[in-house]
């Protein structure tokens, strides 16, 4: 009688991605990535640990010609009550709109050859809305129409510090010019009204002028100033804090909070009004130069980039990467219901409101996460890959990936713990999970054995 051979008993093994908050690295090599770091995910926020949904978009009823959107709110003395405007710069005719009930009505006296920048300001007595581009300024009253400034300088950039205006200019764009004490419609550069400061040195050309800390910041092409701005305009000074490798990108210098974020040649960088570091070195694979634009809002610096969206948190510096649309610029709204992040996308025919967890102007993105690929600890071993785990709350795929090949399985949402057959060999192993819409899923698991 013949004994049968039992098979080879096999020890089963599982590894874990317990935890998607350790975010991406898309910088490095993903064979040294450990199974729960993403070297990629888009339209996906890890902040919970889970695969959430990212930031999308929605379309509103504004039209996209009204490319920058700003928010004026004036006090009526007479009603005691305050009055909240919101105004649109039309690319089409240059002109500053107000929304009226009935539609859009034209503010004569303003018309800019490309979006200007906007303060709201007390200006003798009355709150009032300061423009500015290019053309110089054009001042809003609460009556809604503009008067002109003649003889406001070129400005490129705004930052209100102690009752004054300090801009970067255009042209040469060497020196801060700043306004008179109490009134940033004086220009006159006398010893008791206006000036100006030329900064030299080989830092490069003055992009942006931003008010933190109690000093005004000035960010050149490849540096960074400190400008000492109280009492008399003879006693302002200046000190150089920080010279960059790489170029500062002045439309990304956003203050947000207790420090400052910006982009450089080199990646980001955050300032404290010392020195500045190098942050969120993990999405130096991803993040580019091509005609960024950022914001904060929310607690959040946003950063767009070609058709890429990224919202980094300034503190823990995690970040959600969102793909898919394509934003020129943004228009922050802060107004006493709320806020609102608006934005121009080239793509719409209507003024997007960024928003997370929505789709893409009515469209379900493509939502995805995917690990590097992992010796599982022993690279000399040939595993067998048998099973999947996700605890999904929506229906999704899971690709198994190895050097050998790799299996996608379709995995069935709302029932806790999905699981699915593989069986796929190879001496390393990678995951990547995709919803084609709306994402909850957490603590993704694979099972295997070695086998030779």
């Amino acid at each position: 009688m013949k004994k049968s051979i039992a098979p080879p008993k096999r020890n089963y093994r599982r590894v874990f991605a317990p935890d998607f908050a350790g975010g991406i690295n898309s910088f490095s090599d993903g064979r040294i990535l450990p199974f729960d770091k993403a070297q990629f995910a888009c339209n996906v926020s890890l902040e919970s640990g889970a695969l959430k949904n990212g930031y999308g978009i929605t379309a509103t009823d504004i039209p996209a010609y009204y490319r920058k959107l700003y928010y004026y709110k004036t006090y009526d003395e007479e009603g005691a009550v305050y009055k909240e405007y919101l105004l649109g710069y039309n690319s089409e005719d240059g002109c500053i709109y107000v929304r009226r009930e009935n539609g859009w009505a034209e503010i004569e006296g303003a018309r800019f050859g490309a979006s200007p920048i906007g303060v709201n300001y007390r200006l003798y007595g009355e709150d009032v809305y300061l423009l500015c581009g290019e053309e110089g300024m054009a001042v809003v009253n609460p009556s809604l129409r503009a008067v002109s400034v003649p003889s406001a300088p070129c400005v490129t950039s705004v930052a209100m510090h102690n009752e004054r205006m300090f801009v970067t200019i255009g042209g040469r764009r060497n020196a801060v010019w700043f306004s008179d004490d109490l009134d940033p419609t004086n220009w006159n550069p006398e010893l008791d009204e206006g000036g100006f400061i030329e900064l030299e040195g080989e830092s490069g050309q003055l992009n942006k002028a931003v008010a933190f800390g109690g000093y005004v910041y000035i960010f050149r092409d490849y540096g960074i100033a400190r400008l000492s701005a109280y009492g008399d305009q003879s006693e302002f000074s200046v000190t150089n804090l920080f010279i960059s490798g790489g170029k500062i990108y002045g439309d990304t210098v956003t203050v947000c909070g207790d420090r400052i974020l910006f982009l450089a040649a080199d990646g980001m960088y955050v300032f404290n009004g010392l020195s500045a570091s190098r942050i969120c070195r993990n999405l130096d694979g991803i993040i580019s130069c091509e005609k960024p634009a950022a914001c904060y809002t929310g607690g959040k610096y946003f950063l767009a980039f070609g058709d890429f969206m990224v919202a980094i948190d300034p503190v823990t510096h995690s970040a959600s990467v969102n793909k898919g649309y394509e934003v020129q610029s943004f228009s922050p709204i802060v107004y006493m219901g709320g806020e609102a992040l608006l934005a121009y996308v080239p793509q719409s025919d209507y003024i997007g409101r960024i928003q997370k967890g929505a789709d893409v102007f009515g469209a379900q993105p493509v939502r995805e996460w995917r690990s590097g690929m992992t010796d599982l600890g022993s690279p000399e071993s040939r595993k067998l890959i048998t099973d999947v785990y996700l605890d999904t709350e929506y229906d999704c795929e899971v690709t198994v990936r190895s050097d050998k090949g790799s299996k996608t399985v379709k995995l069935k949402g709302g029932r806790g713990v999905a699981h699915k057959r593989i069986n796929l060999a190879g001496f390393k192993a990678g995951l990547s999970v995709k919803a084609h819409g709306n994402i909850s899923a957490a603590r993704a698991a694979i099972k295997y054995t070695v086998i030779s």
